[in-house]
């Protein structure tokens, strides 16, 4: 069983569609997934609405104003999940929080605008913090470059450039046209556009993601 966090300080940064596309290629891989819904406006649970797909199948909204419920209904979900993965709110620090105390690995997706940078350095920063609250053991803390364009220098640098606030950087996912049409239908790109050039980044990330996972140490607390 792992617990996986996706979090960020902005909107717009790709969080809940990292989440939903990653949790459709763990299953591919063998795993049982749930996905638990914790921003206020619950945007997961909208796009799982509009379809009846792999998300209609396992996205639930999950309430933090109660950090006590919330690690119940997180530790729920991990009864019958071997991957349950918590996708955060924008600009809440304290659902970011309450998933990073849980999580053995945090995703920090990043866009390569100047603000996004910021907003990654913050959302490092708090992730930090809990890792320092654990002991400094976990969690695991990776970054994701999201909307990415190959043609723009901004986007060609940001893997270097997160890689400089000292953590390790996953394979990116670009900026495709599939990725917001399948959205729009209420389904992951896997179902939308398979054999697509943004299925494939998924699959990949989601491979990096595993293998991750299989050198996380053993959670002591």
């Amino acid at each position: 069983m792992a617990i996986i966090a996706v979090t960020g300080r902005k909107g717009g940064i790709g969080k809940s569609t990292l989440t939903a596309n990653l949790a459709a290629e763990l299953v591919a891989l063998g795993q049982t997934v749930a996905v638990l819904d914790t921003d206020p406006q619950q945007s997961l649970v909208a796009w799982a609405g509009l379809g009846t797909g792999f998300l209609a199948t396992c996205v639930r909204a999950v309430e933090t104003t109660h950090p006590e419920r919330f690690q119940a209904a997180v530790r729920t979900a991990a009864q019958t999940a071997t991957r349950v993965l918590i996708d955060t709110p924008p600009g809440f620090a304290d659902p970011a929080l309450l998933a990073a105390l849980l999580a053995d690995l945090v995703l920090l997706p990043a866009g390569p605008s100047p603000l996004d940078m910021l907003a990654a350095r913050e959302a490092l920063a708090l992730t930090r913090e809990a890792r320092t609250q654990r002991g400094g053991h976990q969690p695991v803390i990776r970054f994701v470059p999201s909307k990415v364009q190959a043609q723009t220098t901004l986007s060609r640098d940001l893997g270097t450039s997160l890689a400089g606030f000292g953590e390790p950087v996953l394979p990116a996912i670009g900026q495709r046209v599939a990725v917001a049409e399948a959205a729009l239908h209420g389904l992951t790109v896997r179902e939308y556009a398979p054999r697509s050039a943004a299925h494939a980044e998924f699959i990949t990330l989601a491979h990096a993601v595993e293998e991750v996972l299989s050198l996380c140490p053993a959670k002591p607390d």
